[in-house]
């Protein structure tokens, strides 16, 4: 390139950058005036407008207080004789310089003719014609006629009110000279040349401002400039116009229109009075524009002078190239990858980057002297995919883009960006770059191994066990389903890693177990699936051998480690489903757990049992909150028989299965979660039944109702808080059992729970004590108010046989073992329950124990509410 030729173009371009500046000032700024003008020209306007609603205000002002001052001498003339008639209506005159004439007539009197002035003030003439006159009667405000000539050469607006004087008909006539009236004006001094006027409709200007005056305007308005008038302004309000004024210059105007009065209100203002403001707004913006472009020649200038300067160093820049140049193939040597061209044509090298030796194993001066092809380098099983794509990305003239393995010393695989160029001497070529990708390659292996697999013991994963699962099944096979028992217990007592190590080793020792075509996986924490082919083998003789070599010592953190498997198993039938496979496998796994079997094969009848025991979970959902379920309730009496309280019994009435018991149903609530729900309605049922107890008169001393293992949590007493707070009854009437066995499950969180309930006043209850596994060693520290005795116990009360086999006598061992309950319980401060009272010897030997409350069949069955208030109540 001449560099004379570069500075040339340069200066160039400086000076158009500085005409599209200059030319972007220039319509800048025009666009600046503009929208100063019209602000300018708004403003004034919106200003015109305001003194015309101030004209407009005015005017009905003084016509409100013209119209009160008719009104009140409607009244005086009404009080005195017509001698004075002429006295008041001067007297009203007086008080308003702008009412200029006053006079009463008869109203019969009147034809339609001329009148002539029969009472005070100037001289005028009147016309009234015949409907206004009969329209005056009955209106309560005045009428206002066109303008008319007053004696003195002034318009003047007259004005009518019928009156009713003495049973006669009276018409007052008055005539408004608005010129008189100064608090028209809004700035009366101000000569700006702005103009105030109010027209008639009939042309003539009934007021004007004082500069107005001067200039000798008054009487009748030119019919053009009441055709501008009407063009602009209606009755609907205000409106803008711009007509010559009657001074012969273009001005600009506001006007509105008086609706009662038949007026027009106009304000105007010369438009000629608007540059001056206008040119108070722009001078400085020109300035600024002005003094923009004498700083952006400035710049120009010192630019020019700087490019200029820069031309001598241009020959030492032209110099430096050549080493640019080496610097750039330094750079494509280090780059990341490879850089290639191939001919079109032969496919064959022309030049490669020295980062082959790394990629290919071969030097670049290998590769291009031997007049070598791309396609030789490229692995064969990849060549027809490379070369197709390579003729489409040449047809439709697009890039090259595509992922292939080359031929090294070991499997890589390359990404190929490149395009067609066509160099000068007319032969086309690929230009690209070729970056190693293998390592990308191989993370996506691995991606792909832990989608399928399971990350801890790399066996198949529930997802892919399955799919592969169904390609086998056809042939028919063996479905096991196993889980370790107890392994909770490993990672309690040993540690997650120690439960981490026997996964990996149980699962490594399943896999060398499997039969050629065999599968296993770890479908969850501690459960494994197998997939055995079909053979001859007894189904069962084949999973109790997998299970004892599974079952041999594993070495677990240098310590040996015995674990054992429970398996669930199904034999698949031809076209079988692996879904309902492994679903029937866990459901023999399930039912083998609960009933203590080693392995257990399904059965349709596990369905029915698993079925069943869904649908009472349904019906018991569908239960809640439904007439299903109530309560009934045992009494509570002391040796005189007298009530001391009940417990709360849930009952639950099936439509179709009749009664169910609570064995039955409660531990299927406690399991699924529904014990809350149902907990929640026998506590507001039984405070409920409470109150209504109170109302029939019955006073109940206290209610018991059981409470399970799952409902003992956090933030329980605030639920029973709640519920006694909205029944409005106090918390020592009501009374929760627990059970030895439910405190032991969460001992720490139950006795919080238990003392937060006390703390509100709530009695707290120790139900089936005895039957617990170390009672007496924390029986001193737990927060109770009643010890109820186990039934197992009472019943042992006389349990031993007579020598004729039909009396029961009482077991003295028993006995004592009850008396020392009692003891303990009373020692601590505790009421004592005997439960299962049924005989008389029970009865008599508690009541000589110093048993406190009995609860049994002897005394009262569990019965319904109304049942309680039947027997216990006073009037029973």
């Amino acid at each position: 390139m001449d560099p004379t030729s570069s500075h040339v173009n340069g200066t160039h371009s400086l000076w158009r950058i500085f005409g599209l500046n200059a030319a972007l000032m220039v319509v800048l700024g025009g666009l600046f005036l503009a929208s100063q003008w019209f602000d300018v020209r708004e403003q004034e306007m919106r200003r015109l407008e305001l003194l015309d609603t101030q004209l407009h205000i005015s005017t009905e002002q003084l016509i409100a207080n013209v119209s009160r001052e008719m009104m009140v001498l409607e009244r005086v003339l009404s009080s005195e004789g017509k001698e004075l008639w002429r006295g008041s209506l001067d007297s009203a005159l007086g008080r308003h310089p702008s009412l200029v004439s006053l006079m009463v007539v008869p109203f019969a009197d009147y034809r339609g003719s001329s009148l002539r002035q029969i009472g005070v003030g100037r001289s005028c003439s009147w016309q009234l014609t015949q409907p206004e006159a009969q329209a005056l009667p009955g209106r309560s405000s005045l009428l206002f006629g066109s303008a008319l000539p007053l004696a003195s050469g002034q318009p003047g607006l007259p004005f009518y009110r019928h009156m009713d004087i003495e049973g006669m008909s009276w018409l007052m006539i008055g005539c408004l000279d608005f010129s008189e009236s100064r608090s028209l004006l809004a700035n009366p001094n101000s000569d700006d040349g702005q103009r105030l006027r109010l027209f008639s409709t009939n042309g003539l200007l009934l007021f004007s401002s004082p500069q107005e005056h001067a200039l000798g305007v008054t009487g009748k308005l030119p019919l053009s400039s009441m055709a501008n008038m009407g063009k602009y302004i209606s009755e609907r309000g205000v409106r803008r116009y711009h007509v010559p004024g009657f001074d012969g210059q273009p001005r600009m105007a506001a006007g509105s229109y008086i609706a009662p009065l038949k007026l027009f209100s106009v304000v105007s203002q010369p438009l000629s009075s608007l540059w001056w403001l206008w040119w108070n707004r722009i001078w400085f913006g020109m300035l600024l524009g002005g003094i923009f472009l004498v700083v952006l020649v400035v710049v120009v200038a010192r630019a020019e002078r700087k490019r200029a300067e820069r031309h001598d160093e241009l020959e030492g820049a032209l110099e430096s190239m050549t080493a640019r140049s080496r610097t750039l193939v330094t750079l494509m040597d280090n780059l990341p990858g490879v850089v290639y061209r191939i001919e079109v044509n032969t496919g064959v090298l022309t030049f490669i980057s020295n980062g082959s030796a790394e990629l290919f194993g071969r030097s670049a001066e290998s590769l291009v002297g031997a007049g070598i092809t791309l396609t030789e380098l490229i692995h064969q099983e990849d060549r027809q995919s490379v070369s197709a794509a390579r003729h489409w990305a040449m047809c439709a003239q697009m890039r090259h883009e595509q992922v292939f393995r080359i031929i090294a010393d070991h499997e890589r695989w390359v990404l190929d960006r490149s395009v067609m160029i066509e160099g000068e001497d007319g032969v086309r070529y690929w230009e690209g770059l070729l970056l190693d990708i293998s390592a990308h390659k191989e993370s996506e292996r691995q991606l792909d191994f832990l989608a399928r697999h399971d990350a801890l013991t790399g066996l198949y994963n529930r997802k892919a066990f399955m799919a592969a699962a169904d390609e086998r099944v056809a042939a028919g096979g063996l479905m096991i389903y196993a889980d370790i028992d107890r392994f909770s217990t490993v990672n309690d007592g040993l540690g997650h890693e120690a439960g981490d190590q026997l996964l990996v080793a149980v699962g490594e020792r399943l896999r060398r177990l499997l039969p050629p075509g065999g599968l296993v996986a770890r479908l969850g924490a501690d459960e494994f699936g197998l997939y055995l082919p079909h053979g001859n083998d007894d189904p069962a003789q084949v999973v109790e051998e997998i299970q004892q070599k599974v079952e041999r010592p594993f070495t677990i953190l240098g310590r040996p480690l015995i674990i054992s498997l429970t398996a669930g198993y199904v034999l698949s039938e031809t076209n079988g489903d692996a879904q309902a496979l492994m679903l029937n496998a866990d459901v023999a796994l399930y039912h083998a757990k609960s009933r203590g079997d080693h392995a257990l094969r399904w059965e349709s009848s596990l369905d029915k049992h698993v079925a069943s025991r869904m649908t009472l979970e349904q019906d018991l959902r569908q239960a809640i909150g439904s007439e299903q379920l109530y309560l009934h309730y045992q009494p509570q009496l002391d040796s005189h028989g007298e009530l001391q309280g009940v417990e709360a019994l849930l009952r639950w009435q099936h439509p179709e299965l009749g009664m169910i018991s609570p064995a039955q149903f409660i531990p299927l609530a406690e399991e699924t979660g529904l014990i809350f729900r149902l907990g929640r309605f026998v506590l507001e049922e039984a405070c409920a039944q409470m109150v209504r107890w109170q109302d029939a008169g019955l006073h109940m001393p206290r209610m018991a109702v059981n409470l399970s293992a799952r409902q003992l949590t956090s933030g329980y007493e605030n639920e029973v808080f709640g519920v006694l707070e909205s029944q409005k009854l106090s918390p020592t009437r009501l009374e929760v059992e627990v059970t030895e066995t439910l405190l032991i499950q969460d001992m720490e969180g139950g006795l919080a729970v238990l003392g937060a309930l006390r703390e509100l006043g709530v009695r707290v209850a120790l139900d089936d004590f005895g039957q617990g596994y170390s009672s007496l060693s924390y029986l001193s520290s737990l927060p109770l108010d009643v010890l109820k005795v186990d039934r197992s116990f009472v019943m042992k009360m006389d349990a031993v046989a007579g020598s004729d086999g039909g009396i029961r006598c009482p077991n003295q061992q028993a006995i004592q073992l009850v008396g020392a309950v009692i003891s303990l319980g009373h020692s601590l401060g505790h009421e004592i329950v005997a439960e299962g009272v049924e005989t008389d010897v029970q009865f008599e030997e508690l009541k000589r124990l110093g048993c406190d409350t009995y609860q049994g069949y002897l005394l009262a069955r569990p019965m319904s509410a109304e049942a309680i208030l039947e027997r216990f109540s006073v009037n029973a």
